[in-house]
Parts: structure tokens; sequence; C-alpha cells
């Protein structure tokens, strides 16, 4: 019975546009941990607004979600082309902090010139990993990026969708967002 009210809370919550970071702390910190053998595969993304300069900044790049292929290898930031074609990008030639002091809002224009260079910041190699660690006194899966002082700790909302709190050292509010199974 706890697992469906956090659920029908979680889709109440994903639905506005103005959640508070301590309500979202809360639903967070009531959800279930993620085991290692759950997070493998691909996930497609969106964010969970709470007001965070980031909200919506991902979407407007084309973001499609994230790959996990084992512990080792993680494509932690997969985008769509034009075309609906996939690709895998490096985080550390993104401008993640710039990201975190302005609002999303004033970003759409790049989207066409970003997806246009694309090639200058795609790869093929992994760029994360995941392992369990220990986050607002639970152990759950957080993939760790490689170059960049960042973990995404993910809690469960059920088994094909993950809610997702990005831990940037240095960022004053904490970023939230969803992934769901493909």
């Amino acid at each position: 019975m706890k697992d469906k009210k956090l659920e029908t809370r979680f889709h109440e919550m994903r639905a506005k546009k103005n959640n508070s970071v301590e309500d979202s702390f809360a639903l967070y910190d009531a959800l279930d941990v993620v085991p290692l053998n759950e997070m493998m595969g691909r996930w497609h993304g969106s964010g969970f607004h709470t007001g965070h300069t980031m909200d919506g900044a991902l979407e407007t790049f084309n973001w499609y979600g994230k790959e996990f292929v084992d512990p080792e290898n993680v494509h932690p930031l997969v985008f769509k082309s034009f075309g609906k074609t996939l690709f895998k990008v490096n985080p550390s030639l993104m401008p993640v902090r710039l990201a975190t002091l302005i609002p999303s809002t004033k970003l759409w224009p790049l989207r066409y010139i970003f997806l246009l260079v694309r090639f200058l910041f795609q790869t093929k190699h992994s760029k994360a990993r995941v392992r369990l660690i220990e986050f607002r006194g639970k152990v759950s899966s957080a993939m760790i990026y490689d170059n960049l002082p960042i973990h995404d700790v993910f809690r469960k909302v059920n088994e094909n969708t993950l809610f997702g709190c990005m831990d940037y050292k240095g960022m004053k509010q904490p970023f939230f967002f969803v992934l769901e199974r493909d």
C-alpha cells in the first residue's frame, strides 16, 4: 500500500512545475533504493521541476536519457538528433556549470546550434560508472561521472521508473530528474 501511495504522490508532483526542494526530498527519501543490477539498460530521461536553473535545460537540447552498459561503462548523456538518431555526449565538453547558473528558458536558441555541431561533443566512450553509495542515509545506485564532481543518485518509484538527484559539488540547489526504462 505504501508503494502505491508513493507512486501516486510521485506522479502528482511530477505533473507540477513548482515543487519545493523540501517536498521533493521528502518523496525521494521515502522511496526504495535501487540495486546495481536494476540500473542496466537504456533509460529515457525527463525533468522534475523544483525551480532549479537546470529545469528543462537537458530537454532543451533534445536529451534522450542515459545508458548503463555495465557497472564500469555508463553513458550519462544520450541525446536525440533531428532525425531521432541517438548519440552520446562527453559531459566534460558541456557547459554544465553554466547551466546551474543561467535559467534553461534562456537557452532554447542554442538547441539548433548544438544539434548542428554535435560532432564536437560526441563520444563513443563511456564517461561514467555506477556504484552503490550512501546518500541521505540510504545506500543506493549512483552514477559517478568520470571527469566532473557529479553523482546522480537514484531511488526507485517502480520497476521501470527511477527518481534521480544530481549531487554536484558546489551547486546550491539539488537537481531532480526522472528516468524511465526503454
